[in-house]
């Protein structure tokens, strides 16, 4: 089976777990909405062999002291197979968690979806101005972020 295809049946699959019609790509390319305020689009990253989940982060804006709050958000990410916070080409804010393709089945892409959309959740409902800085609030989503 190739990647594009695995990449395909997972969809899939992931479509019959929540219960919506059979998903599938369109030019490589997956958008689901969820409540009508998150887009995460699923694609297969091939040269890395990864499936890539990206939700941007709408409503946010882009201050130095968001941009502080992302990377404090990214700190120990990196190795763990974290969210990551990041800027999108346009300039929106985004997070993105990826899943190894090989290993990857509907339940693990379910779990991640799950995981990547409470995280956003999080971070649309914190207000930027009462977390910047020493004196964030300890539900900060950037907090909830890090992994030990």
């Amino acid at each position: 089976m190739t990647e594009d295809s695995t990449f395909t049946r997972l969809l899939s699959e992931l479509g019959q777990i929540l219960g919506i019609a059979p998903l599938a790509p369109s030019q490589g390319v997956c958008q689901l909405v969820f409540d009508g305020r998150h887009v995460v689009h699923l694609m297969h990253a091939g040269a890395r062999d990864l499936v890539l989940l990206s939700c941007s982060l709408d409503g946010q804006g882009m201050d130095g002291s968001h941009a502080l709050r992302m990377a404090q958000a990214d700190f120990l990410q990196a190795g763990n197979g974290g969210v990551i916070l990041c800027v999108a080409p346009d300039g929106r804010p985004c997070m993105q968690l990826a899943l190894a393709l090989r290993d990857c089945s509907a339940s693990d892409l379910e779990t991640a979806l799950e995981s990547l959309l409470n995280q956003a959740e999080r971070w649309a409902d914190s207000a930027p101005a009462d977390t910047a800085g020493p004196g964030r609030r300890p539900d900060d989503p950037a907090l909830f972020l890090q992994s030990v």
